[in-house]
């Protein structure tokens, strides 16, 4: 009998990447497919990934897909399948991409925020392996959390726990129209730094940039930059407290790389909390996500 594998997906505002693996071992990536994600549409971005999953299929040479897992960067109903608002995918609205898929794949689908997909696949086979309880934190592009305490993920009533870049650092904004400026996302997070940048300097920049000019001693990227690190660390007390997690877990290109990040959120967490998570980073780093959904695609196969 031909093994049986399994695929994950992980969706990603600029790129999406596929990978396969035995059932039996998830966390053992066979073969991977990475491609920019289609802008805009869904069904591109179906057909693309019926495409790279037949493509490690292939390599592998030899087993049967059973299942899919599909991780989404925005609010999914993993129960229906539906992914209810992705922020970095425009029009991705009450989207049924398990349905789109298994028609497709004529496998089980299943589908989950990537992030807590992070915190399962950093749970079961990564920095969170033997802890009661868990914050993935990433700080990328948007910045979010996935919580699993006792082996559980907490999803929240209208699943969109852990969706920390709604939070609203500075006061000032609470009356005002806070999104554009005053959420956690917008002045914290990778993409809006880089807005940030770009209003000053006139150009197209990304988060690494910003970081860059700090390190250089441009004093508004300092300013920036040490703002994000504050309002970080004042999202991490928070998480803390209402939490208690045994480890705090960074990952995303800013939690991964940007070492003073880290170094401020540890500062602020032993300063102020009478039980502080020890902070660590990701140890599937950027396979995370992808390792998650392998973990979910397993799930649906049972």
């Amino acid at each position: 009998m031909p093994s049986p594998l399994i695929a994950g997906v992980d969706i990603g505002g600029t790129n999406t990447r596929v990978a396969l693996a035995q059932l039996q071992a998830p966390s053992h990536i066979l073969a991977r497919r990475t491609s920019p994600t289609p802008k805009p549409g869904v069904e591109s971005l179906v057909a693309l990934v019926t495409r790279a999953v037949s493509s490690c299929l292939s390599a592998a040479s030899q087993g049967r897909l059973c299942a899919v897992g599909c991780a989404v960067p925005g609010m999914t109903d993993a129960q229906r399948g539906i992914v209810l608002d992705a922020a970095n995918l425009p029009g991705w609205v009450e989207v049924p991409l398990a349905n789109l898929l298994e028609v497709r794949l004529k496998v089980p689908v299943r589908v989950g925020n990537d992030v807590n997909a992070a915190a399962i696949a950093e749970a079961t086979y990564g920095a969170g392996l033997g802890c009661h309880s868990l914050v993935y934190m990433t700080i990328s592009t948007g910045v979010s959390a996935g919580i699993v305490i006792g082996g559980q993920l907490i999803e929240g009533a209208h699943h969109s726990a852990g969706e920390i870049g709604n939070i609203i650092p500075d006061p000032v904004h609470l009356d005002r129209d806070w999104k554009p400026n005053g959420c956690l996302e917008r002045t914290a997070a990778g993409m809006g730094l880089a807005e940030q940048w770009a209003t000053i300097t006139g150009g197209r920049v990304d988060a690494e940039l910003v970081f860059a000019a700090a390190g250089r001693g441009n004093s508004n990227a300092e300013r920036l930059v040490r703002r994000a690190e504050d309002y970080l660390a004042q999202a991490a007390v928070a998480i803390g407290s209402i939490v208690d997690p045994d480890r705090l877990i960074l990952g995303g290109s800013i939690g991964l790389n940007q070492e003073r990040v880290t170094d401020r959120i540890q500062t602020v967490l032993r300063r102020v909390l009478p039980f502080p998570p020890l902070v660590v980073p990701a140890a599937l780093e950027h396979d995370a996500p992808l390792i998650g959904a392998l973990l979910m695609a397993a799930d649906a196969s049972s």
